[in-house]
């Protein structure tokens, strides 16, 4: 059987930004949960650069002007960082950033799901 129809370059991209979108929700609820913790230094829920690397390594190219791009999938926040460089937990950010990873956690889950829905449509021969 050839693995290649079940492991799209495609599919492989949504299986890493799943990845990627459940760590960083990991990161932010731990910031969230420690913010009232003295000495505690926030971790850095920025995975924008790993998420580029899977995007560029996955060979999925854009063809089209309107096709999503990787900063459509990622938001960089090195400028809110570098403003708050004593790593103190800022509580109304961190609950805005878990509701935007959710959303594109929420975004790729569902990409997948269509995914393996048209496989599965194709393997038993009806249409979706």
């Amino acid at each position: 059987m050839d693995t290649k129809l079940l492991n799209s370059d495609y599919r492989n991209l949504l299986k890493q930004a799943t990845h990627l979108y459940g760590k960083q929700h990991e990161a932010i609820a731990q910031n969230i949960a420690n913010a009232n913790t003295d000495n505690y230094k926030r971790i850095n829920t920025d995975f924008s650069a790993q998420l580029k690397t899977a995007i560029d390594s996955s060979g999925v190219k854009t063809s089209r002007d309107k096709h999503i791009t990787h900063s459509s999938w990622s938001g960089s926040r090195s400028s809110e960082i570098q403003n708050n460089p004593d790593g103190q937990v800022d509580l109304a950010r961190e609950m805005t950033d878990l509701s935007v990873n959710q959303i594109r956690h929420e975004f790729v889950t569902r990409a997948l799901a269509r995914s393996y829905s048209g496989l599965s449509a194709a393997i038993v021969g009806r249409n979706r």
